[in-house]
């Protein structure tokens, strides 16, 4: 697996792949085991849409051969400036080609992806000129008004949430459901059956399982983006890409934020969740001092302790990135780093269970009393993501919008400006707390 990491690595820095090469990468993924698959399986895709890159030598020999071929010149000096203004005109296009890679003559883009953009931006226009034949095309409710709401094409929703997945910690640990209804209940076990040895012909005693029921219930999430006529209308852009990268990223930090720090019932930014980090129900390690910067290994031996066996073996610790720079520096009781950057099988890794980095979590200087900082366990087993049907899309020419850093109004109608507004239903429920355990910090010394 390490060797598998670093040609992954090589290939990522070199920009580009070919065929050959990416398909050797996924048979060497295929050779490893389902765990280590899992690992590398975001790396692989990484190399999987490098642009492909013909043999650059091939190109230049063919192209060498036939200027010879087809040359007037008849003198060495002639040959020589001919090839030379040939070669640079055929660089030069080359360059061309690939500074536009970004854009519809990209080789990794498809016919699919040009077809998913046509039919993305022939609804921005329907949206934009109220076109009622093709909205009603769109429409949730097809006896309804054509402005009541539309279902986002099934190729953006998949497009957006692929990349959420990608950018969301909570979407991607979590154990994800598609529901069909605003509410979903999941049973769970609030007592154990007891179990009794028995002699030969005695009576069996009899036990009791008292079944919980926990229920998730979807809360809207939405997001505005504000588009020009003539971003819709320029054929230099992957709209289908713009769009949905902006709102993956909005949705992603939305969730994370709700998921893992929200405050509860008060907490009306965050959707009255619950997060993670301030579940009182699932186990919980203080450690003997008020600054996350005291952290030792003592404790975080502890945390894992906290946590029952049975969700070891997926148990992966979520900490913010700068939390690394202290864990980096501590060793065990035998002068071993317990933090490792690249583990035999290729994760980095503390105390042997892996690192996910999570951007909400608190950083290492948010001193606080009893501030909860980390979590340890198995967010699969732990809860519950649901989301329903497809995202929808609202349209406005009228009005004003907040920025991006919310400090100021965005007027549609001066700026000549469409904004379309974006809603998904989302909800998640913690159906066995037990499995994770949260650090926090101690109350503050007199």
């Amino acid at each position: 697996m390490k060797d598998l990491l670093k040609k992954i690595k090589s290939l990522v820095a070199k920009g580009f792949a070919t065929k050959s090469e990416k398909e050797a990468i996924k048979k060497e993924l295929e050779a490893l085991d389902e765990t280590e698959q899992e690992v590398l399986e975001d790396k692989v895709a990484e190399v999987d849409a490098l642009p492909e890159e013909e043999e650059a030598g091939d190109e230049v020999e063919k192209m060498l051969k036939s200027l010879i071929k087809n040359s007037t010149a008849t003198t060495k000096s002639e040959i020589l400036s001919e090839l030379k203004s040939e070669i640079k005109e055929w660089m030069d296009g080359q360059k061309e080609l690939m500074e536009k890679k970004a854009g519809i003559y990209a080789k990794e883009v498809k016919d699919e992806r040009k077809m998913a953009n046509a039919k993305f931006k022939a609804t921005c226009l329907a949206l934009v000129s109220k076109d009622e034949s093709k909205m009603k095309e769109m429409s949730t409710d097809a006896t309804g008004t054509p402005y009541a709401g539309y279902t986002v094409d099934s190729e953006l929703s998949a497009e957006i949430r692929h990349l959420i997945t990608q950018y969301g910690v909570a979407r991607r640990e979590m154990s994800t459901i598609q529901l069909t209804k605003n509410e979903y209940k999941a049973n769970s076990l609030v007592t154990e059956p007891t179990l009794f040895w028995v002699d030969e012909g005695a009576v069996i005693g009899s036990t009791q399982v008292v079944l919980g029921q926990e229920s998730l219930k979807l809360k809207k999430l939405g997001a505005i983006v504000a588009l020009t006529s003539e971003l819709i209308d320029d054929a230099e852009v992957d709209l289908f890409a713009f769009v949905a990268g902006r709102l993956a990223e909005g949705f992603a930090k939305a969730e994370d934020l709700a998921f893992f720090t929200g405050a509860g019932d008060n907490d009306t930014t965050n959707g009255k969740f619950t997060g993670l980090l301030n579940n009182e129900d699932i186990n919980e390690y203080v450690m003997d001092a008020s600054s996350i910067e005291s952290i030792t290994v003592e404790d975080l031996n502890s945390v894992v302790d906290k946590t029952p066996s049975g969700a070891l073996s997926g148990a992966k610790w979520y900490l913010h990135r700068s939390m690394k720079s202290i864990l980096r520096t501590l060793k065990d009781g035998e002068g071993r780093y317990i933090y490792q950057p690249l583990s035999p099988s290729g994760f980095e890794n503390i105390l042997g269970y892996p690192v996910v980095e999570v951007e909400v979590f608190p950083t290492r200087t948010d001193d606080d009393e009893k501030t909860p900082f980390m979590l340890f366990g198995d967010l699969k087993k732990a809860c519950i993501l649901g989301y329903k049907g497809g995202i929808e899309a609202d349209m406005f020419e009228a009005g004003s919008i907040k920025n991006v850093a919310g400090n100021a109004d965005i007027n549609l109608i001066t700026t000549d400006r469409k904004a379309i507004r974006w809603i998904e239903r989302v909800g998640y429920i913690t159906i066995l707390p037990k499995a994770v355990t949260r650090l926090l910090t101690d109350s503050i010394s007199e």
